[in-house]
This record gives structure tokens, sequence and C-alpha cells, in this order.
């Protein structure tokens, strides 16, 4: 549900975009390390790439 509100606020060009990409990211991250199965392996790459995403400043519709 994070991600649907991050990507919301991307598509109406909310300047909020990259915080809630990055909660959402860093929440996904720290359910996987809770709940921690090979399977979820894409799902923390994923995360990671969103976080390194926000953090290095690529416009929000890349995220």
């Amino acid at each position: 549900m994070l991600y649907v509100i991050a990507g919301a606020s991307a598509a109406v060009r909310s300047s909020g975009a990259p915080a809630a990409a990055l909660f959402a990211a860093c929440t996904g991250l720290l359910l996987k390390t809770l709940w921690l199965n090979r399977w979820l392996f894409l799902g923390v790459l994923l995360d990671v790439g969103v976080v390194v995403a926000v953090l290095t400043g690529w416009p929000a519709s890349l995220y």
C-alpha cells in the first residue's frame, strides 16, 4: 500500500514522492529482514534500488 501512495504522489508530481518512496522501500526492507526467506531476495534488490534511486536524486518518474 505504501508503494501505491508513492506511485500516486509521483503521478501527480507531488514534492513528497521521494519521501514516500523512501519510506515504502525502508519499510519493505525491514519487513523482509524480519521474515527472511530466499524467495524475498528479488524484493530486497528492488527495495535497495529504490533507496539508491531516491538518495542519488533520480527523477520521481523513474522509481
